[in-house]
């Protein structure tokens, strides 16, 4: 779910028209190794906050989203575990207030 912050975003006309070629780019198919499960949602690759979502380099680059089933998209934001239905293939991956990935030690 939208955070307060970035719901006008998300009801952009801008955020509207790059999702729309997230999605053909991704031929409407989840991008979760493993999963070729409809796309529900547009994931971005490095999260939005509220000091990068007016920096279009991420919040309306394709090179940031990726397509994901909901059930991927879940997994990736509350990392927990899939339903059964799919291969638990996708990497949790954390982020700070700015954007870049906290790395986890093994």
């Amino acid at each position: 779910m939208a955070q307060r912050f970035s719901k006008p975003f998300y009801n952009s006309k801008a955020w509207k028209d790059v999702r729309e070629l997230a999605m053909i780019r991704d031929k409407g198919l989840c991008q979760a190794e493993g999963c070729n499960s409809p796309a529900e949602e547009v994931q971005h690759i490095i999260h939005l906050t509220p000091n990068n979502i007016n920096d279009a380099n991420i919040s309306l680059n394709l090179d940031n989203l990726t397509c994901l089933c909901r059930d991927c998209h879940f997994k990736q934001h509350k990392g927990e575990r899939s339903s059964g239905r799919k291969k638990d293939t996708l990497r949790t991956v954390r982020f700070d207030t700015e954007g870049n990935i906290i790395e986890e030690e093994s």
